[in-house]
C-alpha cells in the first residue's frame, strides 16, 4: 500500500477564497499523521489573492512547527501560452516549492485551443518544480509529447484528489492516462488534496486506488516519502538547504 506522507498543494486564507490559517492547516496535518506540508497559496493574478510581498516574507513562516516540515511555496498562475507565470523570478527562486498551474479564471480556455506549447514552456522553466492539475479537459495537450518532456525535465506532475474525482470523469480518465505515462517515462507524480480549508488537507484516497489499481510504482510517488521530496528539491535547486 502506497501512503501518502506529505501534502503538496494546501491553500491558506491568504488564496481569497481558502478557509484556514497557517496554523490550523500545520495542526491538521499533524493530526492526520503526516510529516510535511507544502504551504502553496495562490499567486497574485487569481481574483482575490494575495499580493507578491506575501510570497516575498513566507520566511517568516518556520521550516519546522513541532514534528511538521514546512515548505514555502506558492501556486504560480500560468498567463499566456508561453507559459508566463505571475510571480517574478526573484521571488521563485526563494521559495521551497513551486505549483505552475493553468486556471480558467486567469487563463481563459479557448474552443479549439491546443496547450502543449504552454506545457513544454514549463518544463523547460527552472523555478517550476510541480505542474498542477494537469488533467483538466478545458487545457488539452499532446500527452505522449508533454510527459516526456516533463520527466526528462525533472518536473512532478501532479494527481490533484479534487481536481481529478470531483469535476468531470474526463478529468477522471485524463488523469489516469497522465499516471501511465508517468510510470512508463519515470516522472515523479505527487497525491495532493489541494485542500482549501484543514477538512480537506491530507485527501488522496481516490488517486491512490486508482494508482494501486495501476500498479503504478512506489518509487514514483515523490509524497510517499518526505526524505523524496527533499532530496527531489536539493536536485533542482543547487545550494538549497531545509
Amino acid at each position: 500500500m502506497i501512503a501518502l506522507r506529505a501534502d503538496l498543494h494546501t491553500h491558506t486564507l491568504a488564496s481569497g477564497h481558502a478557509f484556514g490559517t497557517v496554523k490550523e492547516m500545520v495542526a491538521e496535518a499533524a493530526a492526520r499523521g503526516l510529516d510535511m506540508i507544502a504551504i502553496t497559496d495562490h499567486a497574485p493574478a487569481m481574483p482575490g489573492s494575495c499580493q507578491s510581498i506575501y510570497f516575498s516574507n513566507l520566511g517568516a513562516v518556520p521550516r519546522r512547527i513541532g514534528d511538521i516540515a514546512v515548505l514555502r511555496g506558492c501556486e504560480a498562475n500560468v498567463l499566456d501560452l508561453d507559459a508566463s507565470l505571475d510571480l517574478p523570478a526573484r521571488i521563485l527562486k526563494r521559495l521551497d516549492w513551486v505549483i505552475a498551474s493553468l486556471h480558467n479564471n486567469v487563463l481563459y480556455p479557448r474552443i479549439g485551443a491546443d496547450y502543449t506549447a504552454a506545457y513544454l514552456a514549463l518544463a523547460e522553466n527552472p523555478y517550476v518544480d510541480m505542474i498542477g492539475h494537469p488533467d483538466s479537459p478545458e487545457y488539452p495537450f499532446d500527452m505522449e509529447r508533454v510527459i516526456p518532456a516533463l520527466a526528462a525535465a525533472g518536473k512532478a506532475v501532479e494527481l490533484n484528489e479534487h481536481h481529478a474525482f470531483d469535476l468531470a470523469p474526463q478529468n477522471t480518465e485524463n488523469a489516469r492516462r497522465i499516471a501511465g505515462l508517468c510510470a512508463r517515462h519515470g516522472a515523479f507524480v505527487a497525491v495532493d488534496s489541494d485542500a482549501h480549508s484543514c477538512w480537506d488537507l491530507g485527501r488522496g484516497e481516490r488517486a491512490l486506488a486508482m494508482l494501486e489499481e495501476m500498479n503504478f510504482p512506489e518509487k514514483l510517488v515523490l509524497n510517499a516519502s518526505p526524505q523524496r521530496v527533499l532530496d527531489f528539491i536539493k536536485s533542482k535547486k543547487p545550494g538549497w538547504s531545509f
